[in-house]
Parts: C-alpha cells; structure tokens; sequence
C-alpha cells in the first residue's frame, strides 16, 4: 500500500508523488514517481500526514502515517510487548 505525504511539481511542469511503501521485510520504503497531470487532484486526495507521537507507557517515540491529522494511533513497542 502507498502511503502519498506529497504532490509537488518540479521544473519543466514534472510532477511527482512522493510515498511510504512497505517492503518485503515490512520496513516502511520512502519512494518518488511521476505522475501525469490527470491523477494530480486524486492523489491530493489520498495525501496522508506524518506525525511524531510519544508513548505515555513506555517513552517511545514513533512514526505515524494516517489520512487524518489529529489521530491516536497505538504504540507499536508497547504491543509488541504485550504479544510477548
């Protein structure tokens, strides 16, 4: 799944989406390719944000990539300490 964080265009009218993919390893990959001027407005849409949250629990910071903005997403080391 493509996460977009941004549209941009670039000199000589190229525009590029830039996106979070995850790899085989289930890494988070960060990634850039041209798009035509047609899918401009859909992947504006899509665009997700990216925020640094802290853990309460544990003290963890951790990477979060959600369509909205103000979400409370789970710490992913306090879960996998409860898996444990």
């Amino acid at each position: 799944m493509k996460y977009v964080v941004s549209v941009s265009k670039k000199r000589d009218s190229i525009w590029k989406i830039y996106y979070y993919e995850k790899d085989d390893d289930d890494n988070l990959v960060f990634k850039s390719k041209r798009i035509s001027r047609l899918l401009i407005p859909f992947y504006k849409l899509v665009k997700c944000h990216r925020t640094k949250m802290w853990c309460d629990e544990c003290g963890q910071i951790f990477l979060s990539i959600t369509r909205l903005n103000n979400s409370h997403d789970e710490c992913p080391y306090c879960l996998i300490e409860y898996e444990n």
